[in-house]
């Protein structure tokens, strides 16, 4: 167990802000846990469970105590002809993971690849791309509670997962600290997803790109190099910028209120509320009395695109990433964050919600 006190976060941040923290303690392996829950610094009353820094901005110093467990490992629990059940330690990185598990022929993980994070901020966060959902895949997850110093595992159904959400970091935030996560890939090839699709002046689809460097029938490879090459198109760089990627969730809209924007915007894309997904292609043919809407197409078509303000600044090819010179503040940061909410309430009368966390 590292402990370092009154430390710069500007490393531990993807926004690369410049802020200190009271205490820093970091966990090298799940032992440590015991002489944490007894140390005295379990007394501060702020407390911040920290991944890799990519889903948070931090506004200024932190009075407290930020718990970063860096547990490393890996290994196959039971499998049988059709699946197979993979542990990783929540300090494990999700990318290394997804590119293992492809490599061997697991499906279930591919189309998430290219989004950095931990196995535990993944887990916690909920993470979604080009129609798969982590809580597809998670089975279960084994926690302490920093609290109570109660272990507990839970399964998939007590992870509680909604939209970009979970226990974790809703009712139970900074509570739980994630050990490690079990994940359940299938080694028999199911039918692929590739449903992804934008608006074809945008980026087109996951089928459109596949059919540029290869034939059906495809394969996860396949499948995750289309998802690598849309990505590297639209989505800025870590080495380049100061970002953790898409700042705002989907907004959930009324059926009548899509119906309302989709007249000011065409080809306005509609989503079911459960999960990120990208089935439906005919967007204006809804059945259900709500949906989720693109967040980045409303800061788009206000002119956000490319747009910058001292330090910060839209990424020019996606409008809901923000990116900073490494130098911005984090209140700068969040002042422009809350420029483009207001703008956006005001203009289309939607609430955008933050999908990273603020502290």
């Amino acid at each position: 167990m590292k402990i370092s006190e009154n430390i710069s976060l500007k490393e531990y941040n993807q926004y690369g802000v410049e802020v200190n923290a009271k205490y820093l303690i970091e966990l090298s392996k799940p032992e440590e846990i015991k002489e944490l829950l007894s140390s005295d610094l379990m007394k501060e009353k702020k407390k911040l469970i920290l991944g890799d820094g990519n889903n948070i901005l931090f506004r200024k110093y932190f009075d407290g105590v930020i718990i970063k467990p860096q547990f490393k490992g890996r290994k196959i629990v039971k499998e049988d002809e059709q699946d197979i059940w993979v542990k990783l330690y929540s300090g494990e990185d999700w990318e290394e993971f997804v590119k293992w598990a492809v490599s061997n022929n697991y499906q279930g993980v591919e189309n998430m690849t290219l989004i950095p994070s931990s196995i535990g901020g993944a887990v916690s966060q909920n993470i979604a791309a080009y129609g798969q959902n982590i809580m597809d895949v998670v089975t279960e997850v084994e926690t302490i509670n920093i609290i109570t110093g109660e272990h507990k595992t839970f399964n998939n159904k007590e992870c509680e997962y909604t939209y970009r959400n979970s226990v974790f970091k809703s009712q139970h935030k900074n509570e739980f600290l994630i050990i490690c996560a079990t994940f359940k890939l299938n080694k028999v090839a199911n039918e692929l997803e590739t449903s992804y699709h934008e608006r074809e002046s945008r980026y087109g689809s996951i089928e459109s790109e596949l059919s540029t460097f290869s034939t059906p029938p495809y394969s996860i490879q396949d499948v995750m190099k289309a998802v690598e090459n849309i990505r590297n198109r639209k989505l800025p760089s870590v080495k380049e910028y100061g970002t953790c990627g898409s700042v705002f969730a989907n907004p959930l809209v009324s059926k009548e209120d899509y119906l309302r924007l989709s007249n000011i915007m065409p080809e306005l894309q509609s989503y079911p509320v459960e999960k990120l997904q990208y089935t439906r292609k005919e967007w204006a043919k809804i059945d259900e009395e709500s949906v989720k809407i693109p967040a980045g197409r409303l800061i788009d078509e206000l002119g956000w695109l490319g747009k910058w303000e001292g330090n910060v600044g839209v990424y020019n090819k996606h409008a809901l990433c923000i990116v900073t010179n490494r130098k911005a503040t984090g209140e700068e940061i969040y002042n422009f964050l809350e420029k483009i909410r207001k703008d956006v309430k005001d203009k289309y009368d939607v609430e955008l919600t933050y999908e990273i966390n603020i502290i």
